[in-house]
């Protein structure tokens, strides 16, 4: 499914909500009022909400069951989120300006900002995880302002769940009065108390993320290769002579493979180009070599252009030169056959060097295109002429092996690819909430250190709201620019 498809199935969505919404409003008039008001339903253009208040009283005996431990905690997260990861988000920030609109400034730290979109970077299998990840990141978040609030005595109006389009968004509803006249300190325990469940949840999900190979260990087996469970619409990998449902991948270009760390590492490694060892004898016995012929782009051709499953190979110099061929020959062969017994890697990095009476044969290629060798368990290798990104992207694959049949229904990758995306919606909503942009918990955050420090300087009013106004509209102006930059990028130029 593609961003365009997505946004037209959103589209058809609202507009039969707005279809039928407009339709009672007007046949309905007072039965649909009172079942909006009932429920606490709102409908709006590409948006609807959900407010409730029966969670209410529970809140508030939960946080008064936990006082002491509560207290404790909150105000660990007024630190953390004041002293460390505030200064950490403004790093992280101008970092990011820097690094994109200075190509003088070199900064290798920086750490990778992706925008994250259904449909564009994330395949349509994992909608309903970035649902589930974002709705619980979200959830979480406000949990921590509704609990710091009742530890505080602010009245707790109602909590609810806010969509627009297709992102939910938790969200409570405070007593403002109530907040504005507690102490700042507990002002800022409050404020802050979202971006530190957050910052908390990203821990947790990465703690669980590298340690469920031991957690499931009694029930899965690992370290056996990586299962073939899926493939995107588009892969070039799922035809006859590609992959097969269940295949087990064993290594990519004679780099081993034990689990999904090594697929990723092997497929990066993949880049690096290689010739193959082959014997003399072999190339005697099937070198169907035609008259050689360059073309456009300098790469060689000498096999028949009919022929399907042969390349042109170059020999290489060894870095002993011993019974060699010079660099400039070349035999058309079928490389399927020449790594049908074992696939013996000769690189540059070691001179091309081959066992005796072996021959080091490379492909010739182009630039951007790789033969990639992929080793499959009790079956025949695949063979791929391609880039290793699009093996990345367009394979699907599973480290964990079910010791019974009964756990074939539930893999630990499912859980671990939840994980992964809370991690990343829970920092992202950390991050987005921590800058002081407008209507976010970094604005209070803000204006409450800004009054901190007018109290400290002993300041009036007038030095709060200008400081505050001019803090939230660099913030905004700054913030707002680079999300669209990195959406735009995703959509129009990532792809």
């Amino acid at each position: 499914m593609t961003f365009t498809v997505l946004c037209s199935f959103v589209l058809a969505f609202y507009v039969v909500i707005w279809f039928f919404n407009s339709l009672f409003k007007s046949c309905m008039h007072y039965p649909y009022y009172a079942f909006l008001e009932g429920t606490g339903l709102k409908i709006g253009i590409f948006n609807f909400s959900w407010t409730t208040t029966a969670f209410n009283r529970f809140l508030y005996r939960w946080s008064k069951n936990l006082t002491r431990v509560l207290r404790k905690w909150f105000t660990c997260g007024y630190y953390f989120t004041v002293w460390l990861f505030l200064p950490f988000s403004l790093w992280i920030l101008l970092t990011f300006i820097f690094e994109h609109f200075y190509e003088t400034i070199q900064i290798n730290s920086m750490p990778e900002i992706r925008g994250v979109l259904p449909g564009v970077n994330i395949p349509t299998s994992d909608f309903w995880v970035y649902f589930l990840a974002i709705g619980m990141s979200s959830i979480f978040h406000e949990l921590g302002h509704a609990l710091a609030a009742a530890q505080e005595d602010v009245q707790l109006i109602a909590v609810g769940v806010y969509v627009f389009a297709i992102i939910p968004i938790a969200f409570v509803q405070l007593n403002t009065e109530h907040l504005n006249s507690l102490a700042i300190t507990k002002r800022l325990r409050i404020y802050c108390a979202g971006v530190w469940h957050n910052v908390v949840m990203a821990f947790m999900a990465m703690l669980l993320f590298f340690s469920a190979p031991i957690l499931f260990n009694i029930a899965y087996e690992t370290d056996m290769g990586v299962k073939v469970v899926d493939f995107t619409e588009d892969s070039p990998l799922k035809e006859a002579r590609g992959f097969n449902i269940g295949d087990v991948v064993t290594s990519v270009n004679g780099c081993d493979i034990k689990n999904a760390n090594d697929w990723s590492y092997c497929l990066h490694i993949a880049h690096d180009r290689y010739g193959i060892c082959t014997s003399a004898e072999f190339i005697a016995q099937n070198d169907e070599i035609m008259m050689e012929t360059v073309k456009e782009n300098d790469i060689v051709e000498c096999c028949r252009k009919d022929d399907l499953y042969s390349f042109c190979f170059e020999y290489m110099e060894p870095k002993v030169v011993i019974d060699s061929v010079l660099p400039g020959q070349y035999s058309c062969l079928k490389p399927r056959d020449m790594v049908k017994n074992k696939l013996i890697k000769c690189t540059e990095s070691n001179g091309y060097s081959c066992p005796r009476s072996m021959h080091c044969l490379k492909p010739s290629l182009n630039n951007h295109t790789y033969l990639i060798i992929i080793e499959r368990k009790d079956d025949n290798a695949v063979l791929y002429l391609g880039l290793p990104h699009d093996l990345y992207e367009t394979v699907f694959i599973d480290q964990y092996f079910p010791r019974i049949s009964l756990l074939s229904f539930f893999s630990p990758s499912h859980l671990e690819k939840l994980l992964r995306y809370i991690f990343i919606f829970s920092m992202g909503i950390a991050f987005l909430n921590v800058v002081p942009c407008y209507g976010t918990d970094g604005h209070h955050i803000a204006k409450s250190l800004i009054q901190i420090l007018a109290k400290y300087l002993n300041k009036n009013g007038d030095f709060v709201t200008f400081f505050t106004v001019f803090t939230v509209v660099v913030g905004t102006g700054v913030t707002i620019p680079i999300l669209i930059y990195l959406f735009y990028k995703e959509i129009f130029v990532g792809n």
